[in-house]
């Protein structure tokens, strides 16, 4: 990559649109540091940058670090197409939509309307190499977060603790998984593990519930989905992904408490150890015999031998 081209582009990302008159309020720098984020951590693997649910709670991690506005992720995602290395790719039957419309005002209608942004070509593969990455990364943080520099840098630092706790229980698969020998790839302090586990499963589950299927991801970072042990750390000491599952709740409550389980075959299996009133969509009962959802890859699968353990253990018979 040409030396030039990279001053180009530092050009351009020092000349970002910036809120002013309403205070401090970077919002497509703090994007630009999410999206180099998730470039840097694998989240990322290609130029189309979705308006997912992880970029979302990236953007609100940095946000929440300078201001406490509300954060609004559609409006650097949208308006940032006035920088000449930004473009939208509309979703099929939007075209016309996306030609005419000035601004975009909700995070559900900026789904609605784009699938993904992404960069000049040359750009992106600046992000995609370290050392040019870095430099861009360093560029934001001098020319607009200067007064938040120390904060940032820590949240940066930390979270590459995280995301190499979470790149290794995700890669580390190829394993026999085994009750007995507990999976803890690296020596962390427990929020590191905590998060990176947490960060594995969301990835894994994209954020839904695996009984339900409900996916909610607040403006302000709050999923209703939580990451399970299948066989709690408590007793098993073990973080490997295939002892983890994405559960709302209501439905981790359930889980824990032994209420539903599931079987050999990856459905849903209810005790009838209970008495439930209310809406039939919330009973447990409703949810005999329905299948799971399943990860993607296969590897990523729940555990037969942990999914055993708790029926054994937890549920109840």
């Amino acid at each position: 990559m040409e030396v030039n081209v990279l001053h180009k582009y530092l050009h351009e990302i020092r000349n970002l649109r910036i809120d002013r008159a309403h205070g401090n309020a970077p919002h497509q720098p703090v994007l630009l540091l999410s999206i180099i984020e998730m470039i840097a951590q694998g989240q990322i693997t290609e130029n189309k940058i979705i308006p997912s649910p992880g970029l979302v709670e990236t953007f609100i991690k940095y946000w929440t670090k300078i201001t406490d506005r509300k954060p609004k992720l559609e409006l650097p995602f949208f308006h940032m197409k006035s920088r000449s290395f930004w473009h939208h790719h509309p979703n099929s039957g939007y075209e016309t939509a996306l030609s005419v419309v000035t601004q975009i005002k909700s995070f559900t209608l900026l789904r609605e309307i784009i699938a993904y942004g992404y960069f000049d070509e040359a750009l992106y593969l600046l992000f995609t190499n370290t050392e040019t990455r870095d430099i861009i990364q360093q560029t934001i943080i001098e020319t607009y977060l200067q007064d938040f520099k120390e904060e940032i840098y820590i949240l940066i630092s930390e979270e590459k603790e995280i995301s190499e706790y979470s790149q290794k229980i995700l890669q580390q698969v190829d394993h026999t998984f085994a009750i007995d020998k507990p999976f803890v790839p690296l020596s962390a302090k427990k929020r590191t593990r905590k998060n990176g586990f947490r960060r594995a499963i969301m990835r894994i589950y994209t954020y839904t519930c695996v009984v339900c299927e409900l996916q909610i991801l607040t403006l302000d970072g709050e999923s209703v989905t939580e990451a399970a042990h299948i066989i709690p750390f408590k007793n098993s000491g073990n973080d490997d992904v295939r002892n983890g599952i994405s559960l709302c709740q209501l439905h981790h409550w359930g889980f824990d408490m032994g209420l539903i389980s599931v079987n050999e075959v990856y459905k849903v299996i209810v005790s009838d150890l209970m008495a439930e009133k209310g809406p039939l969509e919330w009973k447990f009962t409703t949810l005999r015999d329905k299948g799971i959802l399943l990860p993607e890859n296969r590897e990523h699968y729940p555990a037969q031998e942990a999914l055993a353990w708790h029926r054994e253990n937890v549920f109840r018979k």
